[in-house]
């Protein structure tokens, strides 16, 4: 195992470690205080009558955070915490005998800015005959197909995780952090209330060009001269932990720790095409991410740009002795990869909601997908990218939803110990 592998390594599991220690510290923690107006009610009506006494459950994990039971009208109203994602449960213990529901557990509720919404339930009487849930290979399937999206979406982060890698040798733990950069400053310029509304699809543009603004800053104030002073790989490392956890605890007190979501594609309901049942908007963050990934492919093997960075991350010295301005093209990786991050964050703001640690939450798997495809191989980033979001996705049909980012930090682990240079990687001679 190469030493970079060996580094890469150690550093995964130690954020993992903190991924754990952070979510450990998350479910200690208990909201009491209710944000007026923020509730989730709803009406159980079987054959135009009212079903009264059925409790129903709203919960975050394994928290339990709300219930409420119905009245004789049928109503019930739950008060959340505020707006995000719940899991809506009704008690099947509670239902009148002959009372039926189709589906018991609705397990992404999602509640937008503080005002009522409502969650339907569907009842019918015992002498309806039930409908048929999905079948395995239903279910199977769409949990591919999410794993696609996911494993697109991981791809193209990696790729720019992976190309600066290639370029400068740093192990940026701070891409995460850029990633949520890239999803707050494209809420910022979506939710403005001064001056004319600005649409989401300006938004991201603008987001993204603050994004690989920051990118730059970073190469230029940091990294640059340290590179300048022949810093070493670890020391350089450590800053972009530092780095890292500046970043995220600064968003965490400007933007505090409430999810937030974008004002267009976020309430919509699914499309069935065939056995497949997504948002559209799921389809459109799978269309776009096929189309930036290939336009990707196109300027690595086609463009004077691609064979620069190519050659920089060959051989750093030899392409500057070439002619070529090293300098220059890894300015160019780290405002690409930073711009690319940040359509990441754009992406899964979109698909979930914006967060303060939303790239944290990402980082390991980004590891995972990079070392899978081989350290500083941009192709094998994307190959590496599909590979754990599928496998992280469909693992959830056996195993809990919680297990999805261990599946990622398993397979790093195999691939280090039975193929340490990656799917498309290179052995490397040491000494």
């Amino acid at each position: 195992m190469s030493v970079h592998a060996r580094i890469l390594l150690v550093a995964a599991l130690s954020s993992c470690f903190a991924l754990l220690a952070a979510a450990g510290a998350h479910g200690a923690t208990t909201t009491t205080t209710t944000v007026p107006g923020t509730a989730i009610t709803g009406t159980l009506v079987v054959d135009g009558k009212p079903v009264p006494g059925v409790r129903i459950v709203a919960s975050q994990g394994a928290r339990e955070l709300a219930h409420a039971t119905s009245d004789s009208r049928g109503s019930w109203t739950l008060r959340v915490p505020g707006p995000g994602h719940y899991q809506l449960r009704l008690d099947t213990a509670s239902l009148p005998e002959g009372i039926r529901v189709e589906h018991a557990v609705l397990p992404d509720f999602q509640v937008f800015g503080n005002f009522t919404q409502h969650a339907l339930f569907n009842l019918s009487s015992g002498k309806e005959k039930a409908p048929a849930g999905p079948s395995t290979f239903d279910n199977l399937l769409n949990l591919f197909v999410s794993g696609i999206r996911f494993g697109l979406i991981v791809g193209l982060c990696s790729v720019g995780l992976s190309m600066i890698y290639g370029t400068t040798g740093l192990v940026n733990f701070a891409h995460g952090e850029i990633v949520t950069f890239g999803a707050l400053a494209a809420w910022f310029f979506n939710s403005m209330t001064s001056g004319p509304q600005i649409s989401l699809v300006l938004a991201a543009v603008l987001g993204l060009a603050f994004t690989g603004l920051l990118g730059a800053c970073i190469e230029l104030g940091v990294f640059r001269p340290m590179s300048r002073r022949r810093t070493g790989a670890i020391a350089r490392m450590l800053v972009s932990i530092g780095l890292a956890l500046f970043l995220r605890y600064l968003y965490q007190v400007i933007f505090t720790g409430n999810p937030r979501s974008f004002r267009q594609y976020s309430a919509q309901s699914p499309i069935k095409i065939g056995p497949l049942e997504f948002p559209i908007r799921d389809y459109a963050v799978i269309a776009i991410s096929l189309v930036v990934l290939i336009a990707i492919g196109l300027i690595l093997q086609r463009t004077r740009l691609g064979t620069a960075i190519r050659a920089v991350s060959d051989e750093h010295d030899l392409a500057s002795v070439s002619g070529i301005d090293a300098n220059r093209v890894v300015l160019m990786v780290w405002i690409g990869g930073a711009a690319l991050a940040g359509l990441v964050g754009v992406l899964l703001g979109v698909s979930q909601s914006v967060q303060w640690n939303m790239g944290f939450r990402l980082l390991l798997t980004m590891f995972a997908a990079v070392v899978l495809g081989g350290l500083g191989n941009p192709f094998g980033a994307m190959a590496g990218g599909l590979v754990v979001g599928v496998a992280s996705q469909v693992s959830t049909y056996w195993l809990p939803s919680d297990f999805q980012f261990a599946i990622a930090l398993v397979i790093l682990i195999l691939v280090l110990l039975v193929r340490p240079q990656g799917i498309l990687g290179v052995r490397e001679r040491i000494g």
